[in-house]
């Protein structure tokens, strides 16, 4: 947060910075926050925050998830799987049944959508990081820490803002808001956005094929409504949100990545039931070999989301407390076709199949093959929640908050509908001998999807007592109770494999293996409902449901000895429910994951020094235990990433982060962040790498004891300048920020093919506000110098082929890289009624 907020508040973050000019004073300004769900100071709360208004956003530039990590210690995420990490907690997985590791609020109402995080600063008044653990106050998956962001409300007086923008790749935006009081005590608002790219970061090397990465349209609209009522006794807000995307690799699961590597150009197969169509017969090298952001496919990644968000919140302010009531409801739409094969060839050609004696008899062949293979992703989620706390405002040392919360969300998660489209031999396929199967009218070949409901319940105090003018002791307790259900499905296709399925060879059809490849028998408890076959979809299903439960709570003391002195040390006990691997094309056997637990234990330190010095320190150690752990790999049938999940035993995480804010002379900021990070497994035995190029016999298997957690970056560091020249006409303000951030693994699994290289970027911003604060232009650069920074990378390793997996092992292991965006620019113009 660099320093962002930093500390906070102040801080960085928070900034302060004077909407009128951005201009800085020496005395740095105070921040407010409601991170524990009542306002205060930033530099008064006992929890590690970085908390960042608009004008602070604009001025050091946060415009996006991947920005906001620049700022803030210890966070990390992935664009290309729309992942996000706190100090080494987080989502390993997209799976509906299972949960993420950081709670995400959106104006107090919980969002499973890191997106909202993106959203312009039209929209956002205030975004608040909470680092550590937040059991009692926000519960629900707040195990690695909890985000907030605070919508800019309604006004009081009439207030309109216009904003345009254009920038390299052919990149534009419109929007504008408008505010003010509609009838009696009602305000209202209204804000809308609308932007686009038209030219992609990464090249196509198809000349019929599109550039992708970046590109498409979005659109978002937002309506508010707020008042009170008895002399201000009760107020109330309401908020409707919708938003669409429409995009060719622009957002989470659009082309980020590069491959680099070889392909198996010689084998038939590349898996048991899947013939090559990604490598037999083209070139040994893959397009990223050629050029570092190229690709080669026929078919784009194709994104369409569709959001409809609805929050709203009642405060009843009576002699001694208030009561609030916070409710929300989502609908959430997300669909991503990707290219299965990866390449731009489409005509239909002979696949030379050789002879196999067992367990039929065939001849050496030379079989017509369709290569082009789309796989339809998709996430339709719809959840609501309610809470209700009561929040003391006496006068005395005891100070406290009680509530009540409820969370319910359903789901219908694709995870896999894997396609032959230009095959329609798919659409009939036969069992083992030759017999019709229920139609497949879509033509799958691969195909998992689960339908998922989870609910969540719970009730939670806190309480501070001020034992003296400078001691205070915080403790709160949450007790949550978690229960889920999952409803499988799943169909496998196979087709000329001379060992799975060898009728196909001679009547030229697929055949339905489901109940072979996909048995489902399991003595997993969760499952309630045993796998069975529907004879009219030839699909199989399966039935999940189990439950879980935790008790968490914090204890604390803070020190304050002087108002510009905050010292704490706490304890804190998190919890994250349970969850399954539903969905997969095989039913996986061993379905559930147990809930996962932390206790943690922090020291801080929140000090200003003469009032143009801030810095905020905060060391934590972490107890980590039953890390729900996802395993993936490619399965030797069909071809598809598969996953497995694992609780591993235990793990340890120790961190320091410090953050700055110097205000030496009048209008110069100088904000800096560092985060040191060691998060290792203690106990984790024994595991198979499914890209060891060694291959994946049991011997293989791998104590990983010392490994480090995913994304867990051990050193970052960011730094920010910006100075303000006071004119006449208005304020000129100059912003450069530098970001370090180490080698990083993104793997349990610690090997050269898994980690990140190290890596900077510079991003400089220019702003001139006008005297009369009517309009702002800003002139921007962003990664300056074209770094090659790296958000995620993994291998692969060929198991066919030449180069593939043999009995001297060293197979190849192919990488496939995401990338920050590329060097971008651009200029926008605000102007404010």
């Amino acid at each position: 947060m660099l320093l962002s907020c930093v500390y906070a508040a102040a801080a960085i973050c928070g900034g302060a910075a004077s909407s009128a000019a951005y201009a800085q004073t020496m005395e740095i300004e105070e921040l407010v926050v409601t991170a524990e769900k009542r306002e205060q100071s930033l530099q008064d709360v006992p929890v590690a925050i970085s908390a960042f208004t608009d004008e602070r956003r604009e001025l050091v530039g946060i415009n996006s998830v991947q920005d906001l990590t620049n700022f803030t210690p210890g966070l990390a995420y992935s664009t290309n799987n729309d992942r996000i990490n706190m100090r080494g907690i987080g989502r390993f997985t997209n799976n509906r049944s299972s949960e993420g590791g950081v709670a995400m609020y959106s104006d107090g109402v919980y969002t499973s959508s890191v997106t909202q995080f993106a959203k312009s600063t039209l929209f956002v008044d205030r975004t608040e990081v909470l680092r550590g653990p937040q059991g009692t106050l926000y519960g629900r998956n707040s195990i690695g820490g909890a985000m907030n962001i605070i919508s800019k409300r309604p006004t009081d007086e009439f207030f309109a803002e216009v904003r345009g923008s254009v920038g390299n790749y052919d990149t534009w935006a419109t929007e504008a808001a408008i505010s003010g009081p509609l009838f009696g005590n009602i305000q209202g608002r209204l804000a809308g956005t609308y932007s686009s790219q038209g030219d992609a970061y990464f090249k196509n090397l198809n000349p019929n094929g599109k550039d992708e990465g970046g590109a498409g349209d979005q659109w978002q609209i937002e309506g508010q409504l707020q008042g009170e009522l008895g002399d201000g006794k009760l107020e109330w807000w309401a908020k409707a949100e919708t938003v669409e995307w429409h995009n060719l690799g622009r957002g989470p699961g659009g082309r980020t990545v590069a491959q680099y590597g070889i392909r198996d150009n010689t084998s038939p197969f590349q898996a048991t039931l899947t013939p090559n169509a990604a490598g037999f017969g083209l070139p040994l090298a893959l397009p990223g070999n050629t050029c570092q952001f190229c690709f080669d496919t026929d078919d784009g990644n194709y994104i369409d989301l569709e959001s409809n968000t609805y929050a709203a919140n009642v405060t009843l302010h009576l002699d001694n407390f208030d009561i609030k009531y916070i409710t929300g409801f989502t609908y959430y739409d997300y669909r991503l076709q990707t290219d299965l094969d990866g390449t731009s060839r489409q005509a239909p050609f002979l696949l030379p199949l050789p002879a196999s004696a067992a367990p039929l008899p065939l001849p050496a062949q030379n079989l017509l093959y369709y290569p082009r293979r789309h796989n339809q992703y998709q996430e339709e989620v719809w959840w609501f929640s309610n809470e209700l706390n009561f929040a003391s405002t006496w006068d005395g040392p005891l100070q406290g908050i009680l509530g009540v919360y409820q969370f319910r969300e359903g789901s219908n998660y694709t995870l896999s509908d894997a396609r032959y489209v230009d095959d329609p031999r798919f659409e009939r396929p036969t069992n083992q001998s030759g017999a019709a199967m229920a139609p497949n009218p879509l033509r799958r070949y691969g195909y998992g999807s689960s339908e998922n409901v989870s609910e969540s319940y719970a009730v939670f105090g806190q309480a501070d007592y001020q034992l003296t003018e400078e001691l205070k002791v915080t403790a709160g307790l949450r007790y949550t109770y978690d229960r889920k259900r999952s409803f499988e499905s799943a169909r496998l296709m196979c087709l000329y494999s001379a060992t799975s399925c060898p009728i196909s060879r001679i009547t030229g059809r697929p055949v339905d293996i489901t109940d072979a490849a996909a048995p489902g028998v399991s003595t997993d408890p969760s499952v309630y409902l045993p796998a069975y076959t529907d004879p009219t979809t030839g699909i199989r299903h399966r039935g999940l449901k189990n439950n879980w439960s935790g008790v968490t709570g914090a204890l604390g003391l803070d020190w304050q000895p002087d108002p510009d002195t905050l010292a704490y040390a706490k304890y804190t006990r998190g919890y994250k429910a349970g969850g399954f691997n539903s969905g997969t094309t095989t039913l996986t056997p061993n379905v559930t994951t147990e809930e996962e637990t932390i206790d943690a234990y922090e020291v801080g330190l929140k000090k200003t020094f003469g009032g143009n010095f801030q810095a905020n320190a905060s060391a934590y150690y972490y107890d980590y235990q039953d890390i729900q752990i996802p395993i993936s790999g490619r399965n030797p049938d069909t071809g598809l990433t598969v996953t497995r999940f694992f609780n591993m035993p235990k793990a340890r995480i120790v961190g320091f982060e410090l953050e700055t804010i110097w205000q030496p002379v009048e209008n110069l900021q100088i904000l800096a962040n560092y985060s040191y990070l060691n998060a290792e497994l203690k106990e984790a035995c024994c595991f198979i790498d499914p890209d060891d190029p060694q291959g994946g016999a049991a011997s293989q298997a791998q104590d990983l004891k010392g490994a480090k957690l995913p994304s867990s970056t051990p050193h970052r560091f960011t730094v920010n300048a910006n100075y303000t020249w006071k004119l006449d006409p208005g304020d000129v303000s100059a912003s450069l920020t530098y970001v370090w951030k180490d080698a990083t693994y993104y793997s349990i699994f610690n090997e050269y093919y898994n980690r990140a290289k190290a890596w900077e970027q510079v991003d400089a911003r220019l702003l001139f506000n006008d005297a009369n604060d009517r309009f702002t232009v800003i002139a921007f650069v962003k990664n300056v110098f074209k770094s090659e920074g790296v958000s995620g990378i993994d291998g692969d390793r060929l198991d066919t082929g030449p180069n593939g997996l043999r009995p001297t092992g060293d197979a190849f292991v192919n990488q496939t890289v995401s990338y920050v965006p590329p060097r971008t620019y651009g200029l926008e113009l605000q102007y404010r009624f």
